[in-house]
């Protein structure tokens, strides 16, 4: 059965794609092939009154001189007993797994509705007439519009081994209800799809899903997140640091201020070991994921002032 899994922390999306751990819908979840392991309550069902019940078998015991005719009805009773017994503990069983399996099925698939995180789509005009920006994302005090243009023209020289296969832009903006009460997330994203060149130096052809995405408000575009799919080390980091550079250019961070050395050097290390990251620098708070044949990263933004108040 395939289930759909939020990218950033692992856990499942109920069907509008809403991961309640991240607290937003994920507009491209990851697929995954699973196997369900019954649940262990569903599987402890009590047994119908008076069938023989695991450890709890009772048969009479003999006479103290049984004939050796006793002994043979005794024999015979206790083997037919066992065979009851077993019988029914196969049958309980099977219908366990029958009853499980379609349970968990359904659990995933009625997991939880529109009305039960009180989802609420918001019209894109009315968002942008407004012109209050969303209060689920942290936002950059940058332009992602701008940052989106300039990230494309860096992705079209092509240096490290892709081409642009298609660009797209989508705005996805709702309200999900929580018990403090509203949160609103007004997201567009401009994608940019990429295939590796081959050694001649073309385009392979083949539908590879790897892309680049710069995540702004649609109110006020101000810059929410970063994300990269890519199955390049190379380009991964590449991209990651043409996108740190931009932003901390746009919120006029000076140069001995960068925290983009620290953040590079540790990207590096993790991809040189196979291995994730999180880490936490200046205004950036970056994601690393290793899966099998891409690597994934996320870059959202750090209140250096909140984490200093959070350790005081």
């Amino acid at each position: 059965m395939v289930k759909k899994i939020c990218p950033v922390c692992d856990l499942p999306v109920n069907e509008v794609n809403y991961c309640p751990r991240c607290r937003r819908v994920v507009k491209k979840p990851i697929s995954w092939e699973v196997n369900y392991l019954l649940n262990e309550k569903r599987n402890q069902q009590a047994m119908p009154a008076g069938l023989p019940q695991a450890g709890r078998l009772t048969v009479n015991q003999p006479a103290a001189n049984p004939s050796v005719t006793g002994k043979k009805q005794s024999n015979i009773m206790m083997i037919v007993l066992m065979m009851v017994f077993v019988i029914v503990i196969m049958v309980v069983g099977i219908i366990s797994f029958a009853v499980g399996t379609v349970f968990s099925e359904n659990d995933y698939e009625t997991a939880a509705g529109y009305d039960d995180y009180g989802y609420r789509d918001l019209d894109e005009a009315e968002v942008i007439a407004a012109g209050e920006r969303c209060s689920g994302f942290d936002h950059f005090e940058a332009d992602g519009r701008k940052i989106a243009d300039s990230m494309a023209l860096f992705l079209e020289k092509g240096d490290y081994g892709y081409q642009i296969s298609s660009k797209e832009t989508y705005s996805d903006n709702y309200e999900m209800t929580e018990d403090s009460g509203p949160v609103t997330f007004y997201e567009t994203v401009e994608s940019v799809y990429l295939i590796p060149n081959t050694a001649a130096g073309e385009s392979s052809g083949e539908e590879e899903y790897e892309y680049v995405d710069i995540n702004y408000d649609t109110a006020t575009g101000e810059l929410h997140r970063y994300v990269s799919y890519l199955g390049n080390p190379e380009a991964s980091l590449a991209y990651l640091e043409q996108f740190l550079m931009l932003t901390e250019a746009a919120c006029k961070i000076q140069t001995e201020q960068s925290s983009i050395p620290t953040i590079m050097e540790q990207a590096k290390s993790r991809l040189n070991q196979q291995e994730g990251a999180y880490i936490l620098e200046g205004i950036f708070d970056v994601n690393l994921y290793i899966y099998e044949d891409r690597i994934q990263i996320y870059v959202s933004y750090n209140n250096p002032e909140a984490v200093k108040n959070q350790e005081t």
